[in-house]
């Protein structure tokens, strides 16, 4: 357990440094945005590349690891969208949000810092491979919520998801890393070290900024709707992954990220989603900050369950 502790408690120790450093005035929410889009955009990027670029090319398409944990995703995705019809009267492209925020974890500034410290180099490939596929089929279950009689609006939507998935840095990260290995390029000395020195910063910069985007969000609504959220993220998606898991042959590292990925509270982009759709704003930022808060017990429970069933 002290492993496990010792682990975690550094990790959200630079998340609630960062909410210190806001609660204090030291930075306003601006600087936190800020410092989250030079994560996004220039550290994140280069350590994936990397990752996917050293891996052996047969790793690079591992479907009966990406089958396994989609059927989980989209499980929490319509289960929860359906669950908040019948417990909230929820409709349409609303029902799809609740869904996304129990369905869509926080790989690109939790997953990876945590799989990294956790795990090793070895879980980036996996976690590469989560974000992609995983971040393409939320947000394409999500626009199928929109509601059928409103012309033309599915097609939008999903026009501009296209649009955003290509310009999200993490994906195109990745793309372009498995594109590379797959032509078995060579990195040039001097790019892979500029890569690495850029890839360094990525843990430290992606929490910081966590900690201070979460700070203030609103808890004064709905406990209810908020608090089933955080069942279904932070217990019963890892609970359904390892579940789908059992008595696989692959990897115990793969295994290993995938629940652990499952485990982590829901990702800062919903909000982004759910600020793009108008819908249930207010609510997700109140859900991001109390699955992270929440997580912070949660999430060292479930790694002291992989050590101790999956060494």
């Amino acid at each position: 357990m002290f492993d496990v502790l010792s682990l975690t408690i550094p990790f959200f120790g630079i998340i609630a440094l960062g909410a210190f450093s806001r609660a204090i005035g030291f930075f306003e929410d601006d600087m936190g945005m800020k410092l989250a889009r030079f994560a996004f955009y220039f550290v994140l990027p280069p350590f994936f590349f990397l990752a996917i670029t050293a891996a052996p090319i047969e790793d690079l398409f591992n479907l009966n690891f990406l089958i396994r944990y989609e059927i989980a995703t989209f499980i929490m995705l319509v289960g929860a969208g359906i669950a908040s019809s019948l417990l909230f009267g929820f409709r349409g492209i609303q029902r799809g949000l609740y869904g996304l925020n129990a369905a869509y974890p926080n790989m690109g500034y939790i997953g990876f810092p945590l799989c990294l410290m956790a795990f090793g180099t070895e879980a980036a490939l996996p976690l590469a491979m989560m974000l992609t596929v995983d971040t393409i089929m939320l947000l394409v279950l999500t626009a199928a919520f929109l509601p059928a009689d409103k012309e033309g609006a599915l097609l939008k939507t999903i026009g501009v998801m296209l649009k955003q998935l290509a310009k999200n840095p993490l994906i195109v990260s990745a793309l372009v890393g498995i594109s590379w290995a797959y032509l078995d390029l060579p990195v040039p000395f001097i790019a892979d070290q500029f890569l690495r020195l850029m890839a360094g910063a990525a843990a430290p910069a992606a929490l910081f900024a966590l900690g201070i985007t979460i700070w203030g969000a609103n808890l004064k609504s709905s406990y209810g709707e908020l608090g089933l959220l955080s069942l279904l993220k932070l217990i019963i998606h890892p609970a359904l992954v390892a579940l789908l898991f059992m008595g696989s042959d692959m990897e115990v590292v793969w295994v290993q990220t995938a629940i652990l990925c499952a485990c982590l509270p829901i990702a800062a982009n919903v909000f982004a989603m759910s600020q793009f759709y108008g819908v249930y704003a207010q609510k997700t930022a109140g859900a991001i900050l109390l699955s992270t808060v929440i997580a912070s017990f949660t999430t060292p429970a479930v790694l002291y369950f992989i050590y101790l069933y999956l060494p």
